[in-house]
């Protein structure tokens, strides 16, 4: 049976995937700075977004496929398919948006979140009506399950990154295009096959372009609603404060409630740093910490003889040690000044080497170079 696509709605599936992307990227980016009742909610909404957004790229895809014959689809069977995409989007999300993220969560989550995805197709194909039947060709349909999964581990690798905002458009293309991939991979290992016996079916009330431009606003008015439900307020600046407050207090500490950078000032002789060790918690004196160094949406922070794992960001431990005596002399990297042994230009760029943490080399950004260099002894 021939077989055709609608270029136009083809390009809306991609556009759908990729904005659907960027959305789920950003969200998740905000999610991680929130707690409690207020994390759980927005990782719901999260999953709910890209849940949508993957399934609408998939039924647009769908409809732009053209057969000679009339083609109809099993509402019921087609709103199991997006449940299935919902759910395990948000298994997928839930696994690496607690604790650290390890490879092997990494790849479980990939696999639920891939698996998922490729079960919805499957299914939603089921929900297609018309006289013939869909026979599959065993090598592409693992193919378009593999790059299911290996697109779903990306894009959840991507989400548990530190990103500046060019890289977040990036990494939204990036997944965008390999989740359309799975998708018409998928396409492509299908044969529709004319059946013997024809049987009734309605004509669709709506023609494919216009029912995939509805489902295509309304996927993007979830994804604006989302996005807005996750933009920071003016009670959302004092966060940094709040979460330390938080982990202080679990420690009989109180955080003080100067500006932040009084705030930051009175760290070295008030605030303590709640960090991982062997499933314990401990809490830090500010005075300990050498080097912050940024892991994902968390941190390692080191002391003379060990690091520790810290669920607290980069920005949020800037925030919290005292300016005077620490740097953020690159992104992902703070410094202790009185730690540092040795400092060397490369370029426009630059390096130095900590007395302690065995002569450990942390990078120098171009923008802090001159500040660094303002601010270390001569």
């Amino acid at each position: 049976m021939l077989v055709q696509y609608d270029p136009a709605l083809i390009a809306l599936s991609l556009a759908v995937a990729i904005i659907g992307s960027y959305a789920g990227l950003h969200m998740v980016e905000r999610m991680v700075l929130l707690s409690g009742a207020v994390r759980k909610s927005i990782l719901a909404a999260s999953a709910v977004a890209i849940g949508v957004s993957i399934w609408s790229m998939h039924f647009i895809g769908m409809l732009a496929l053209q057969l000679p014959i009339s083609i109809n689809y099993d509402i019921l069977t087609t709103l199991i398919s997006a449940l299935v995409s919902i759910l395990m989007t948000g298994v997928g999300l839930a696994l690496v948006s607690y604790g650290r993220v390890t490879p092997l969560k990494l790849a479980a989550a990939g696999i639920a979140m891939g698996g998922g995805i490729s079960t919805m197709h499957y299914v939603g194909m089921s929900a297609v009506r018309a006289n013939c039947t869909i026979a599959y060709t065993p090598w592409l349909v693992i193919a378009s399950v593999l790059i299911g999964v290996l697109a779903s581990t990306l894009a959840l690798y991507l989400a548990s990154r530190d990103k500046k905002r060019w890289q977040v458009v990036c990494a939204a293309v990036v997944m965008g295009l390999a989740m359309a991939g799975m998708h018409y991979v998928a396409m492509g290992a299908a044969t529709f096959v004319p059946v013997t016996f024809l049987i009734s079916v309605a004509e669709p009330i709506l023609d494919p372009s216009t029912l995939a431009i509805i489902v295509a606003l309304t996927t993007f008015f979830i994804l604006g609603f989302a996005i807005l439900s996750v933009l920071p307020d003016g009670r959302s600046q004092g966060r940094s404060t709040q979460t330390a407050g938080k982990a202080m207090a679990s420690a009989g500490l109180e955080l003080p409630a100067e500006s932040p950078r009084e705030a930051s000032t009175a760290a070295s002789s008030g605030v303590k740093i709640p960090v991982d060790s062997n499933n314990k918690t401990l809490f830090l004196e500010a005075e300990e910490v050498v080097a912050v160094q940024a892991d994902g949406r968390y941190t390692q922070v080191f002391t003379t003889e060990q690091s520790f794992f810290c669920a607290f960001s980069i920005s949020e431990l800037e925030s919290l040690l005292d300016p005077e005596k620490f740097l953020r002399v690159h992104r992902s990297h703070i410094v202790k000044l009185e730690a540092i042994e040795s400092f060397e230009r490369k370029n426009e760029k630059g390096a130095v080497m900590l007395r302690s943490m065995a002569h450990r080399v942390v990078p120098v950004s171009r923008g802090n170079v001159t500040l660094l260099q303002a601010v270390l002894p001569h």
